[in-house]
């Protein structure tokens, strides 16, 4: 022995070390077409159907009296806000759904880093913006 104490449990398992996810990180193959197949479907099954919808409901609004439309423009300007708030809310509710894509890769350092849970505990400040950025929003 060389005079240090040992504590650990003789079968206990040692903590793998975090992947560091910063700005100079390159995803892999599969991580891509993790992400593309991400912005697809966050597309077509969420933001087109949210966006869509909300603009039906504000022109049912609009033509009911509930809305006023523009005195010059008519109802344009609130159906194209709507369709941009329907399409952020569709790209943000899917996160959830595109990190359980990732977790689920087993040889993917973004996934692991997201199986731990330091995900956002290890990016360095605007580095979220970066990952965001891949994610689709």
């Amino acid at each position: 022995m060389n005079g240090r104490a040992d504590f650990r449990e003789p079968n206990s398992e040692v903590p793998r070390p975090i992947p560091h996810i910063g700005a100079d990180y390159i995803p892999t193959e599969e991580e891509r077409r993790v992400f593309a197949e991400c912005n697809d479907e966050s597309f077509w099954f969420r933001s087109v159907p949210l966006a869509a919808t909300s603009m039906l409901i504000t022109q049912g609004l609009i033509s009911k009296g509930i809305l006023s439309s523009h005195p010059k423009y008519g109802s344009i300007p609130k159906l194209i806000f709507a369709c941009i708030m329907g399409y952020f809310a569709g790209k943000l509710s899917y996160v959830k759904t595109c990190q359980e894509k990732f977790k689920n890769l087993e040889n993917s350092p973004l996934g692991e880093a997201l199986r731990s849970g330091q995900a956002r505990r290890s990016l360095p400040p605007g580095q979220s913006k970066q990952i965001w950025r891949y994610l689709g929003g």
